[in-house]
């Protein structure tokens, strides 16, 4: 069993004078601003001290907040949501601190820092460039001198993502595995591209207006999935989609000038959708985007349980939770069994096509790399698959024709779910932390591929470590 460490580290910082009451009332609204401001505000209105050691507090990070005659106590509980702080009242200080478990205290050594400046064409610098971690939950927006910091970074590979309305998009890929930090700039250069896709497809949209409501749900339900946690999701700029749809080959495509912002009610995340393109058929479905997570703020401590409840079972069975146990050998522990397969027509689950995690993946030192022949079966054993897949699911008449009655109906019961990978080439590399290096260097069936957007956790989701 591991012991907990708890660390209290804090430098004491005065920014006014007075004393008053834990039960004071905060009036106070705040737009993108960081916690040194807003502490600072905090403490002219109410008196308090803030001692902290700024070390702790979440570098480049903004934050949007309001509060009409609040508790300071419940204010700074709504505040901290998601940064891993704590708050302690001591006569007229409140203390910062931050809880820390051994395991993640060790892992924060090699934790690295990218910094840098953002510019326009004219080499001025350009500020309000959403900059972040593609997948993850870190983010920030370069500031009137163009200048941002991504902190507390885990070891691992990612795409930095540079994206302002009007200028194209720019995408890095960095790693790090000792730590420290890295200067990462970028020039922005004006979409013209984009703005003349706008122009178009704005006249095609003229002229089929009704046939845009119909064209967005489609898009929807493809985007965010039919599960359950997709009818709790909504998107908050929808007029910012255009469509064109083909009439003789039946091709819808969609394009967006900014990012899609989803709002997920059930996971308790804001999502940034950078959508690069989506193409849907009547045979095939291909779309791809570039995501930034936030967490939501929760009204209330039985919020808080709901999220990080159904986060965890968005998480549990995931292809990010596979990657983890087939990386750390606990798929059986973590309740998978994997079968190969050489026909994706002739799906069973055989117990002489059962292997192990040795025989499809192996460690290179600085990565692993992911290797077999035709399919792979995954089958997760610790949840059923849930009734609106076996409705709703195209995969479901592939994997289980045989339960498909004469009059065309699907009499399976809810199994374990499956799900299923092909690899687009040979030996896929798997970063340190199990991440994919080239997303497009493989393709999933089944469950994970009914999944979609409304399903998603973090990439650097922690289901013990969730600081909501």
């Amino acid at each position: 069993m591991r012991a907990n460490l708890f660390l209290l580290l804090f430098f004491p910082v005065v920014f006014s004078s007075g004393q008053s009451k834990k039960g004071d009332l905060v009036n106070a609204s705040f737009d993108n601003q960081s916690l040194e401001v807003i502490f600072d505000t905090l403490s002219a209105q109410t008196g308090y001290f803030f001692s902290y050691n700024s070390d702790l507090l979440p570098k480049g990070s903004l934050y949007t907040i309001s509060a009409e005659n609040l508790p300071v106590d419940q204010f700074l509980s709504r505040l901290l949501v998601g940064t891993g702080l704590k708050y302690t009242f001591f006569k007229d200080q409140i203390i910062l601190n931050y809880e820390v478990l051994e395991e993640q205290s060790i892992r924060r050594k090699n934790y690295f820092v990218i910094s840098g400046k953002v510019y326009d064409e004219n080499n001025e610098p350009l500020k309000n460039v959403n900059i972040f971690l593609d997948g993850t939950t870190i983010g920030t927006s370069s500031g009137a001198d163009g200048s941002y910091q991504l902190s507390s970074i885990p070891p691992g590979f990612y795409d930095i993502v540079f994206s302002h309305v009007g200028y194209e998009n720019a995408i890095y890929q960095v790693s790090e595995s000792n730590g420290g930090s890295r200067i990462q700039n970028h020039q922005m250069s004006v979409d013209l591209e984009q703005l003349e896709e706008v122009e178009i497809i704005s006249d095609r949209i003229r002229n089929s207006e009704n046939n845009w409501l119909v064209y967005y749900n489609t898009f929807k339900e493809e985007l965010l999935g039919q599960s359950r946690n997709s009818a709790n999701c909504v998107i908050e700029n929808p007029e910012a989609l255009n469509f064109l749809f083909d009439e003789a080959t039946n091709t819808l495509k969609a394009f967006s000038d900014q990012p899609i912002q989803i709002r997920n009610e059930a996971l308790g995340y804001r999502i940034s959708y950078l959508l690069e393109s989506f193409v849907k058929t009547d045979s095939d479905l291909r779309f791809r985007g570039r995501i930034r997570f936030r967490n939501s703020e929760p009204l209330s401590k039985g919020e808080i349980r709901e999220w990080k409840r159904n986060r965890k079972a968005a998480y549990y069975g995931s292809f990010n939770h596979f990657k983890q146990a087939l990386i750390n050998e606990e798929l059986k522990k973590e309740g998978y069994r994997i079968f190969k397969l050489k026909n994706i027509k002739d799906f069973e689950l055989k117990r002489d096509d059962e292997i192990v995690e040795s025989d499809i993946v192996v460690f290179k030192g600085d990565h692993y790399e992911l290797d077999f022949k035709n399919y792979l079966i995954i089958e997760y054993r610790k949840e059923s698959e849930s009734i609106e897949f076996l409705k709703n699911s195209d995969y479901t008449r592939l994997l289980y024709s045989k339960y498909i009655s004469s009059d065309d109906i699907l009499t399976k019961n809810p199994g374990n779910q499956i799900s299923i990978i092909k690899l687009l080439k040979n030996g896929v590399r798997l970063d340190l932390s199990g991440e994919v290096l080239d997303r497009f260097s493989l393709t999933t069936y089944g469950y994970w591929s009914w999944e979609r957007t409304a399903d998603l956790v973090p990439i650097n989701y922690d289901p013990k470590y969730d600081n909501l």
